[in-house]
């Protein structure tokens, strides 16, 4: 009887070990494999009787309770390993997730600076079109026609009004190449925050893709 009840459990721990193993053998972990070394040991070590005429392996209690702790502290260590791989996944996936909100945020920022250079731009138009005349905005074409006409009527004072059409003229010009290099630094602006907008919603894509991954290994890792 007493080794009958020796086989019973011998038979419960094969099982439990192999159950153990199952995972490891696909993935031929070390310490499995050092498992698989001491159950052939145990074996090897026991001897055979006949009883029914069936062998029973006859194991010293000694050696049934070694292996039987390897067994529990490996399953220990595997428990161990997956939570600490738990762990890891979830402070990548924060790390992700706060690498996108930094990413939104320079989004958002481009786009305000957009803004404002458009405004900017409209600024400059409408100065380069009209002129301000004693607190009076004034076409540009209008006070040239109305300058010309006050030197006609006012013949006395026609080298002041001719110099008055030069410094306006000048000013004009000014605003014009002024106009026209805030014109093309915007256009190169634009296209600058274009590509950088395009490059970071790829990047967002890429991080919302590496989100999604890490949302299923942690998934696939709790169960």
């Amino acid at each position: 009887m007493k080794a009958i009840s020796f086989s019973l459990l011998f038979s419960v721990l094969v099982l439990t070990a192999a159950q153990a193993q199952t995972p490891a053998t696909t993935a031929k972990d070390r310490a499995n494999f050092s498992l698989q070394q001491q159950f052939s040991s145990l074996k090897f070590r026991s001897s055979t009787e006949m009883k029914y005429n069936q062998p029973h392996k006859v194991v010293k209690q000694a050696s049934l309770d070694a292996f039987f702790k390897s067994v529990q502290d490996t399953l220990r260590a595997r428990e161990q390993s997956i939570k600490n791989a738990g762990k890891e996944t979830a402070v990548k996936l924060a790390q992700t997730q706060k690498e996108l909100a930094d990413q939104k945020l320079q989004v958002q920022a481009l786009q305000e600076a957009n803004a404002q250079k458009e405004q900017q731009i409209q600024q400059g138009a409408h100065d380069v079109a009209t002129l301000s005349v004693l607190g009076i905005d004034m076409d540009k074409q209008v006070y040239v026609i109305l300058s010309l006409v006050i030197i006609l009527a006012l013949g006395a004072i026609a080298g002041v009004f001719a110099f008055m059409y030069k410094n306006s003229n000048r000013v004009t010009q000014e605003k014009i190449n002024a106009y026209d290099e805030l014109t093309e630094e915007f256009k190169t602006h634009k296209q600058l925050a274009r590509e950088k907008e395009v490059k970071l919603k790829r990047e967002q894509q890429s991080e919302a893709n590496k989100v999604e991954e890490l949302k299923q290994q942690l998934a696939q890792l709790r169960h």
